[in-house]
Order: structure tokens, then C-alpha cells, then sequence
């Protein structure tokens, strides 16, 4: 099967590398909407006794969600600035699923002691599906954000779902522009090209991509975890370029033994790519364990972590081979072992098999490394 693989992708390799590009274009267009979509909520498992609890708690205080407004940065005491507030506590009233919102200025508790900030705190009504939630909260916090204060923060338990997946966001962007120059930077030290450092790339970026569009769909049926994005990112990035070196160092030492690059990437698929298939099968199935579990953070991540691993696995197999048949002509095959050097992957010879054996007097630096005190002769 791997065979057929290689012979598909080498034969057509600019129409594997659009359909990889078009998968990309996907994943970071329509797969990092699932941003949006992250969970800061880690629920209670069923029949635990916090689960218990929670049900109980629900049941002496039936009403919804909240999210509070902060004021602050000026005296909340001006009168402009009083019935800018008044008036926005009057419209909030008026959105449809807000319960109640207190006015700060007769409700004890509301003001700050040095009359320099104020809270707005709004509750929404109880059984709210989850797309009224969310359009009440919108409505609400945008309506108190047109507060014109020097400070105006709006927050809470349903906000910080959403607040806390635009850091994630960040944060993966953040952490992309730092962590694939160093990548890259390494790359280049053990290959000593940049066409063979930029593919492990390459196929990272196709693996995060799918990861952020698995996520995507998975998140139409299932609760995702804002964690669950800094995992896929960290294990595709990791398991790429991982699965990319395999991959190179074979090729190059299939170029070594052949001048046909397409024959090249045969062999390479056929030996370094069985490797990465089982491996990659292997990953992800001991990861669907986590579905198991009853808890839906578990379980997200447990999906997150074997999308990402599937993918990676998938990238390596198809892409990797097809930008190795149409580019990897102008990659240098493996240096020629020297005389009297281990082939890579072969067992160093005992030195006491070797006649005349004795002990050298040629300095430290110039003995191997496998065997102190050596008696090679020199």
C-alpha cells in the first residue's frame, strides 16, 4: 500500500501539493474559527460528588449567567459620566434575556471607596440555549464598552470562554513566530541545505493546519477545551518535523545508491515510511484512549492530539514524498562513508577482533568514541 502511495504521489506531485495547499487554505481560513468556539470550562465528570454539588447548587440558585462591567480611571461621580452609566444600565435592561442589572449608584457595594470606579453587574436570564446566550452577552458587553471612560472592562464566567481562546490565539501566533525560525535555524545545522530544511516545515504548517480544521469540525458536536490548542500545536509541530527528518535522511541515502530521484522516494517510502505509519498508528490509537473517559475536557483532547498525529502521519506519507520527487533532485544525497567508518545502523566491530590489536598512543581526540581505552591500532 505504502508503494502505491509513493508511485500516486510521485506521478502527480503538483496534484498532491494543491490539494495540500487547499487543505491548508482550509485550515487556516475556516479550521481557526475554532477560536471562537474554545471552552475555559473543565465540567464536572458525571456521578462524581462535585458533580453532585454543582447539580445541587444549581437548584437552590436557579438563575443564569452573569458578567460584570468595570468603570474606572475617573471620578464615577461626575454627572456626565452618572448618566452616560444610568443610561447604559437602561438599555441593557432592554435586551432580551437580561434579568437584572442593579443601578451602581443606589445599590450598596457597587461603588469603589475613592468614588473612582464602579461595577455593572448583569444577570441573564435562566434556561437560555446557547446561541440567546451568547447574543445577550454580545449585546450587553458591547453596550457597556460604549461607556466613554478611560477604563471600561467587561468580563466574566461566559466571556471567558471567548477571551481566554483570543489569548489562546495569540499566544499560537506568538509562539509560531518564535519557535519555526529556531526550527529552522536547527535544520539548516543538521542538513546543512535550506531545501532540506524548509520541507520538515512545510509539512508542520500542513499538520497544524488540519489540526486547527479537525478542531473546527470537532467542535460542532462536542465541547473543545482552550488547552487543547496549545497540545495540537506543540505535538504538530514536533511530530512533523520528526516524521520529516525520517523521511530526508532516507531519501538521501537512497540517492546515494540511485541517480532516479522518483526510484529515491520509492525506497524512502517504502522503508522510513513504514516506520512512520506504524508509529503514527500507534500514537494514535494508544490516544483514543482518552475517550474513554466520561469528562468532555479529557475527551477533547483526546481528539485534538489524535487528529493532529493522523494528519502529521498523513503529510509525511503523501506530501513530503510528492515535493521530494519534484524538488528533491537539488537536494545532495548522503556523504559517502569514509574507509574505516561505521555505516549508519551497522554494529561497531570489537576491537578485540581485530588482529594486531594494541594500545595507540595517538591522542584523546583522535580515539572513538565507543570504546575507552581503545585498542584499535592506529
Amino acid at each position: 500500500m505504502l508503494t502505491a502511495l509513493a508511485r500516486t504521489a510521485t506521478r502527480r506531485p503538483l496534484t498532491v501539493m494543491l490539494l495540500w495547499g487547499l487543505f491548508l487554505l482550509l485550515g487556516f481560513g475556516l479550521g481557526t474559527g475554532v477560536f471562537a468556539r474554545l471552552s475555559d470550562n473543565v465540567p464536572e465528570v458525571p456521578g462524581t460528588e462535585s458533580e453532585s454539588a454543582a447539580r445541587y447548587l444549581d437548584e437552590l440558585d436557579p438563575a443564569g449567567s452573569s458578567i460584570t462591567g468595570v468603570v474606572a480611571g475617573t471620578p464615577v461621580s461626575e454627572p456626565g459620566l452618572r448618566a452616560e452609566v444610568e443610561r447604559a444600565v437602561a438599555d441593557v435592561r432592554e435586551v432580551a434575556g437580561v434579568a437584572a442589572v442593579p443601578d451602581p449608584y443606589v445599590t450598596p457595594g457597587m461603588l469603589a471607596e475613592d468614588g473612582r470606579a464602579l461595577i455593572v453587574p448583569v444577570t441573564l436570564e435562566a434556561g437560555l440555549d446557547d446561541d440567546a446566550e451568547e447574543r445577550t452577552l454580545d449585546a450587553a458587553a458591547e453596550r457597556i464598552r460604549e461607556i466613554d471612560a478611560p477604563d471600561v472592562h467587561v468580563s466574566g464566567g461566559p466571556l471567558l470562554g471567548l477571551q481566554m481562546g483570543e489569548r489562546a490565539q495569540e499566544d499560537v501566533k506568538n509562539a509560531e513566530l518564535i519557535s519555526l525560525p529556531v526550527v529552522l535555524a536547527l535544520l539548516l545545522v543538521v542538513f546543512g541545505g535550506l531545501r532540506s530544511a524548509l520541507l520538515p516545515l512545510v509539512v508542520a504548517v500542513g499538520g497544524i493546519a488540519g489540526a486547527f480544521l479537525a478542531l473546527f469540525l470537532f467542535s460542532e458536536v462536542t465541547d473543545i477545551s482552550v488547552y487543547a490548542i496549545q497540545v495540537t500545536t506543540m505535538l504538530g509541530l514536533g511530530l512533523a518535523v520528526d516524521y520529516a527528518l525520517l523521511m530526508l535522511v532516507r531519501f538521501r541515502e537512497e540517492r546515494r545508491h540511485t541517480a532516479d530521484v522518483e526510484e529515491a522516494v520509492h525506497r524512502t517510502v517504502a522503508a522510513a515510511g513504514r516506520t512512520v505509519a506504524f508509529s503514527g498508528l500507534t500514537v494514535a490509537v494508544s490516544l483514543t484512549g482518552l475517550l474513554v473517559f466520561p469528562s468532555v475536557f479529557l475527551r477533547s483532547i483526546g481528539l485534538a492530539v489524535t487528529a493532529v498525529v493522523v494528519i502529521d502521519m498523513l503529510a509525511a506519507l503523501t506530501l513530503l514524498p510528492a515535493l521530494l520527487a519534484r524538488f528533491g533532485g537539488r537536494i545532495p544525497p548522503a556523504k559517502t562513508p569514509r574507509d574505516g567508518e561505521e555505516r549508519a545502523g551497522s554494529s561497531p566491530v570489537s576491537p578485540a577482533s581485530r588482529p594486531g590489536a594494541r594500545w595507540p598512543s595517538s591522542p584523546w581526540w583522535r580515539r572513538c568514541c565507543w570504546c575507552w581505552p581503545c585498542p584499535c591500532p592506529e
